[in-house]
């Protein structure tokens, strides 16, 4: 029986890019649903004409659904639902809402009631071979120390509403999922492409690529504060690879997976990586991190094009354990690559991006 997919989330980014590598072996695949909003649906149309012309997947391999994971049974008709559950073998569910400043109750809709629903829906599905739950490495919250990924339950606090409620999803996840085989899916900070340093978006460690763009002339700049905490940065396609892989090899079955770095640098440490790329030369002196904070007001923030709420992950000491993730996939070429290695490449395309940019405005 070949393969039939239900992704929610879609179009968003990962989603796409999963459908992607998951496109080449298209005579493995009966075909995708591809679960998007309403409002999204101009969006879904265009990427799905993408995936045609950049593909070998066929128009019939590509079934666009108008739902909402927050309402019951997906807000799909009774039709559609019983369509689905005879059919779909694999349900990745991305879903979510990953604002950082986002409040509890929108999040907790989100996260907590659309993740539940489509765990009631995958219970209806008749020949699941996997359900494949997008959380994140940050479920931990303020817990400190290493992070193995059997641990889930603690009582420590959250960064925001995003992790809390990306726990409590979780949590209710595991217990609804019953017998049904589950991969969990944990990432770090996503950041560009390992080799292009490509990205759609310009969030998370890039407002110091902001940082460093808009105070050029001031260069060299100095270290925020003496904090080395270990920051968690990822490429998207070892994402993508190593879920890929995962979510299929038969070792993955009710398994967690940290996809981390499994040797992170310190916060320090990636600044002053960033700030050589960029200006050819090292930071020079220290400012205390709570005088980098008190200047960031809304409006600096957002010139920015960062949530204050970002620089939580930059002090926090925590280390995440990458043993499943490791076991799994050894042997199989996909690795996690250094930092060290990652990061000229994610400012050189960063640089040719703005410099674009520039020539356009």
């Amino acid at each position: 029986m070949n393969r039939t997919y239900l992704m929610t989330g879609f179009p968003g980014f990962l989603a796409t890019k999963l459908i992607e590598r998951l496109a080449l072996v298209p005579d493995q695949i009966d075909c995708f649903y591809l679960l998007h909003l309403k409002q999204e649906r101009t969006s879904a149309l265009a990427q799905k004409e993408h995936f045609l012309r950049t593909t070998a997947l066929q128009p019939e391999q590509l079934i666009l659904i108008e739902g909402d994971i927050t309402k019951d049974g997906l807000g799909i008709s009774e039709d559609v639902h019983h369509e689905l559950s005879s059919r779909v073998t694999h349900i990745f569910h991305l879903a979510a809402l990953y604002d950082l400043a986002t409040s509890f109750d929108v999040a907790f809709r989100i996260n907590v009631i659309g993740t539940s629903h489509v765990t009631h829906f995958a219970h209806t599905c008749r020949h699941l071979e996997r359900y494949v739950y997008f959380s994140t490495a940050y479920v931990s919250g303020l817990r400190t120390g290493t992070i193995f990924e059997h641990d889930l339950s603690h009582s420590t606090t959250f960064k925001n509403a995003y992790e809390e409620t990306k726990y409590l999803a979780e949590v209710r996840l595991r217990k609804e999922i019953g017998t049904l085989p589950y991969t969990i899916i944990r990432p770090g900070i996503v950041v560009g492409h390992s080799q292009t340093g490509e990205t759609p978006k310009w969030d998370g460690v890039y407002f110091v690529l902001n940082a460093l763009r808009l105070l050029e002339s001031f260069a060299p700049l100095p270290y925020a504060g003496r904090a080395n905490a270990l920051v968690n940065l990822v490429p998207y396609d070892y994402v993508v690879q190593a879920t890929t892989y995962l979510s299929h090899a038969p070792a993955g079955v009710r398994t967690t997976y940290h996809l981390t770095d499994p040797f992170p640098h310190g916060a320090r440490a990636i600044y002053e990586m960033l700030h050589v790329v960029y200006y050819g030369s090292y930071p020079r002196g220290i400012v205390p991190f709570r005088l980098v904070t008190s200047l960031l007001t809304p409006r600096i923030a957002k010139r920015l094009q960062m949530q204050r709420q970002t620089l939580d992950y930059f002090v926090h000491p925590a280390r995440y354990d990458t043993s499943n993730a490791l076991r799994d996939l050894d042997g199989t070429g996909i690795i996690c690559p250094d930092l060290a290695e990652l990061i000229p490449r994610l400012v050189t395309y960063y640089k040719t991006k703005h410099s674009q940019i520039g020539e356009t405005t």
